[in-house]
């Protein structure tokens, strides 16, 4: 599946109206299960069954569908991401660092095994200076 693909999937799952949600370890985003939902996700490529797979009769979980059905690579705690690539430095306690470029622009992004993230945007001059660190 293509970059475009995924980002096509992303852009419906992330305009769906949330019903509940929660953060942490086990972090869930709830949408309705109803027939304009699974059709918008239909005319993206994702078959009803795979939908139903991440929920029950009146709920699916976007997160639980995007992550297990590898179309997303990053939750920011306010849209689901993917990338083609990024580089992971996994730290002490728990966290992680990944530098990663989306929409033309590299981010850095901090996070935790509970799921928070901490996301900026890196400018023209910090990304030369990375690039300076390996060469």
């Amino acid at each position: 599946m293509t970059l475009i693909e995924k980002q096509n999937i992303l852009d419906v799952l992330n305009s769906l109206e949330v019903i509940e949600s929660s953060g942490g370890d086990e972090a869930y985003i709830l949408v309705e299960n109803n027939k304009k939902n699974q059709e918008l996700l239909n005319d993206v490529g994702i078959p009803s069954e795979t939908i139903n797979k991440y929920g029950d009769e009146e709920t699916f979980c976007v997160l639980a569908l995007a992550f297990g059905e590898g179309y997303c690579d990053l939750y920011d705690g306010g849209k689901l991401i993917a990338f083609d690539k990024s580089i992971e430095i996994e730290m002490k306690y728990g966290k992680s660092v990944m530098m990663y470029k989306h929409d033309g622009k590299f981010n850095l992004s901090i996070y935790t095994d509970g799921g928070d993230a901490s996301i900026v945007e890196l400018s023209d001059v910090q990304v030369k200076q990375i690039k300076e660190l390996f060469e």
